[in-house]
């Protein structure tokens, strides 16, 4: 979802027979959208996936190609898409990034219909000349086979007990209105939050990236500036425009950004040791509230006083958490305030009687 709002690009990277095709075929069917898929090998001949020459046209001196069904088609499933030889790799970087199928044979740009493509593939590709293709992929996401008996038994049940003809539930109308407003977004100024979305991506998400940069983990200036950008704004579309929502997009998001597992697992190793302190703020927070709710203002104040003595400079090495502990600080000044206008009434109240 939040790949199509954004109208970026997924690759999936997992063991054969994990449900890829079904899944994004399940998918354009609840939104009535029109469904390309192919799977590549380094013998799939450009011809094969774009088109035939029209033969007729060439036997009057003309030359025209019958483009295959990929130049209307809203989603595009493209299995194995690493083994697609040289040709294939060619038209497809300027597909995903420009929307533009090259005709090697005369040139001509033919443009498609694609709003979102997903490859997918057994393996990370290794080979230098296949990072340009998948630097195009702003999503990526690394499966495996089910282990939970209780995940089995329902895919079991899915399968053979219910109706699998799946009915539309929206359009790709409706996704597109999605987008816009996503795309709108960026340069939007919320009022709440107090600066322009743009600038809310940039203090929550440009330091982390920078830090992961510093750890070995390749993340490219396209990723920054062009696609995350457009990712943060889709999943506050879905999830709406919160300051809690503001940071945890930075959290969810990041992960998808990892190329290969070994990654995956650094980066949310780095959040969860980041996270760690931050976290025993939200906790303490958490419990001031409990004791206000409880009508005990005493433990309440000292939860939020113990919560705001803490020491800020220890977020020296990871500042993209200084937005979220300055969000908590805030909430906990907010209850102090509150506290201390109960108590002055209260006070006011004892010297009255």
């Amino acid at each position: 979802m939040i790949a199509s709002v954004a109208g970026e690009h997924m690759v999936v990277l997992g063991s054969p027979g994990t449900a890829k095709s079904y899944t994004i075929r399940a998918f354009a069917k609840l939104l009535d959208a029109k469904f390309y898929s192919y799977l590549l090998t380094k013998f799939t001949s450009y011809d094969e996936l774009f088109g035939a020459v029209d033969i007729a046209a060439l036997t009057r001196g003309e030359f025209r190609r019958s483009w295959s069904k990929i130049v209307e088609a809203d989603f595009i499933f493209l299995d194995e898409i690493f083994k697609a030889n040289s040709a294939i790799l060619n038209a497809l970087l300027s597909l995903l990034q420009e929307r533009v199928i090259y005709d090697p044979m005369n040139g001509e740009a033919r443009q498609v219909n694609i709003h979102t493509a997903v490859g997918a593939s057994n393996e990370v590709p290794e080979d230098p000349e296949l990072q340009a293709l998948y630097d195009r992929f702003a999503i990526r996401v690394f499966i495996s086979y089910l282990e939970d008996d209780k995940l089995l038994l329902n895919a079991i049940q899915a399968r053979w007990m219910q109706n699998n003809n799946l009915e539309p539930v929206a359009s790709m109308n409706d996704v597109k209105t999605l987008h816009n407003f996503a795309i709108s977004l960026m340069s939007a100024k919320i009022k709440d939050l107090g600066h322009e979305v743009y600038k809310l991506y940039h203090v929550n998400v440009v330091p982390l990236i920078k830090s992961l940069r510093s750890k070995g983990v390749i993340v490219s200036d396209r990723t920054i500036i062009e696609k995350l950008p457009k990712l943060y704004c889709a999943y506050l579309s879905l999830y709406g425009v919160t300051l809690d929502n503001v940071m945890s997009a930075t959290y969810e998001l990041v992960q998808y950004l990892a190329r290969n597992r070994e990654e995956l697992q650094s980066i949310r190793k780095a959040i969860d040791e980041a996270l760690g302190e931050v976290a025993e703020l939200a906790r303490k927070l958490e419990k001031a509230k409990e004791y206000l709710r409880s009508k005990n203002l005493t433990n309440a104040k000292e939860t939020l006083k113990e919560l705001l003595n803490y020491d800020v400079s220890k977020l020296e090495k990871t500042p993209w958490l200084k937005p979220r502990v300055e969000a908590i600080f805030a909430s906990a000044r907010q209850y102090l305030e509150y506290i201390q206008q109960v108590e002055e009434m209260l006070e006011k109240m004892s010297k009255s009687m």
